[in-house]
């Protein structure tokens, strides 16, 4: 049986300390008690088998009794910038691509997007879903998240970020190739994804201007979360998750 696996953003020896919901989760959902063992990441890499010494729905102290730190994977990185869905879609988007292996997540605020209420939690609840998604799929880099962006201000930070970066913008237009056809090399790529009323001319016009390619996933129209997906599923397995691991 596999051990349970837990958040824990410093893992020094001897020992560690689960905090917050995860320490909630391993006291009162899980109801692991002292002496079980458990798996300890940090997502920036770190994992580490450990020993509860101590629990409570406050915190859990674990003795480390073994550690190991994984590279960084040397390969083209997945950025997707996608439009902010209504409701609790941007949820789904981000805990799936987060499975997915994208290794950047940007929330972009496109002229016919939904508007959203200011939510000062949002960055702490997207944070929890990465980390959720992170520990069932065994992940040890957590995806980043931006803050959202209007389309101007994500293609500047995007591009200086990446520079060297392939983009890509999700389209039905009759000149956007499939993206399957698309050859990659070791470049990152930024998939831009926008909002299911479209794009409009002036930001096909700034897209363009940014050297991005469309490119169509289907024929049809799709929801903003499920081209995400889409686009971070064959993405990934272009550049080789499939074969190589994460």
């Amino acid at each position: 049986m596999h051990a349970h696996r837990f958040y824990c953003r410093d893992i020094i020896a001897p020992k560690a300390q689960i905090t917050g919901p995860e320490a909630r989760h391993a006291a009162s959902v899980m109801r692991l008690t002292q002496g079980q063992t458990v798996e300890l990441f940090d997502g920036r890499g770190t994992l580490a088998k450990a020993q509860i010494e101590k629990i409570s729905s406050k915190e859990v102290t674990c003795r480390i009794e073994s550690l190991q730190t994984a590279e960084k994977p040397a390969r083209p990185r997945i950025i997707i910038a996608a439009s902010v869905p209504k409701a609790d879609r941007f949820d789904l988007l981000i805990a799936k691509c987060t499975e997915l292996g994208a290794d950047r997540i940007t929330p972009v605020i496109f002229e016919r997007s939904v508007k959203q209420p200011k939510n000062p939690k949002a960055a702490d609840r997207w944070r929890n879903i990465t980390i959720s998604a992170a520990k069932q799929c065994k992940r040890l880099f957590l995806p980043v998240i931006d803050k959202p962006l209007p389309l101007t201000k994500a293609i500047s930070k995007l591009t200086v970020d990446y520079p060297a970066s392939r983009i890509l913008v999700g389209s039905l237009a009759d000149n956007a190739k499939s993206l399957l056809k698309i050859k990659f090399d070791s470049r990152d790529v930024i998939a831009f994804i926008g909002p299911e009323g479209g794009l409009t001319d002036r930001e096909n016009e700034l897209l363009t201007g940014a050297g991005a390619k469309f490119v169509r996933i289907t024929n049809t129209v799709l929801r903003v979360e499920t081209a995400a997906i889409a686009f971070a599923a064959v993405l990934a397995a272009t550049r080789g998750d499939l074969t190589t691991g994460y």
